[in-house]
């Protein structure tokens, strides 16, 4: 009987139980999250919904992705300076450029119905091969956001042209933020006037998770939802963060 408890115990080493809960073991090291539960990562819009106060859907033109490095994508038109891409320009290639990367996942999902204070929120997740790989990729991308400060980044695709001013760069908590106000221009007609986009990006484990949130450039009191400009990507990028955690 107790050669059966003791192998009972080698075989289960890696938990511990106690009254019927399973958890991991004392310095047992998290499983990168890879495959196709990268997806699960994503919020869903009843999540969004939740933490917004608003309703949101998906749209047919714009599907989920999921796959390899292939799912990245190129910024919209040449952009000037390139090494300020990432910072206005979710999963674009030449950021992640460098990286071992596993697989991507990404969805949009738009205001459902009424006035409201936040167009569309965007998210993606990054899974490379291992954590340290995303710690380096997170450090590189807080030290280029740095720099981007104060910058004016054109992204020009000939018939239209952005013009994306990036402030107020900061990283707490493994999230790394910025605010762009987006202004837009076609050609031989004045600038549209600007539009204030909320980007964020955190760390966890394996995996690098993007939000990008775009707000109404006008907005009401009375306006549906909680977003807010300063906090909204980042309360996102740290409800997507726990969920890393959760099937790590």
């Amino acid at each position: 009987m107790l050669a059966c408890l003791a192998a009972l115990t080698l075989a289960t080493g890696c938990t511990s139980v106690v009254t019927g809960t399973v958890r991991p073991a004392v310095g047992l090291k998290p499983r990168p999250v890879t495959g196709q539960t990268v997806k699960r990562v994503l919020l869903d819009e009843a999540a969004l919904s939740k933490l917004l106060d608003q309703s949101f859907t998906a749209k047919s033109e714009l599907p989920p992705r999921f796959g390899g490095p292939e799912t990245l994508q190129r910024a919209f038109g040449l952009v000037t300076p390139e090494d300020c891409v990432g910072v206005v320009t979710m999963l674009e290639k030449r950021a992640y450029r460098s990286a071992q990367i596993e697989n991507v996942a990404r969805e949009t999902w738009w205001n459902a119905r009424g006035l409201a204070k936040v167009i569309d929120v965007a998210e993606g997740v990054v899974a490379l091969s291992t954590a340290s790989e995303a710690a380096a990729l997170f450090a590189k991308f807080s030290a280029q956001w740095e720099r981007c400060d104060g910058t004016t980044v054109t992204l020009d695709a000939g018939k239209i042209v952005f013009s994306d001013k990036v402030s107020e760069v900061r990283v707490t908590n493994s999230v790394l933020a910025a605010t762009l106000s987006i202004a837009t221009r076609m050609p031989g007609a004045p600038s549209s006037g600007s539009r204030p986009v909320a980007r964020a990006i955190g760390v966890r484990g394996n995996c690098l998770v993007e939000v990008d949130v775009a707000f109404f450039s006008t907005r009401r009191p009375s306006d549906r939802g909680t977003g807010d400009l300063d906090t909204t990507a980042i309360d996102i990028a740290h409800a997507m963060m726990e969920k890393v955690s959760a099937l790590s």
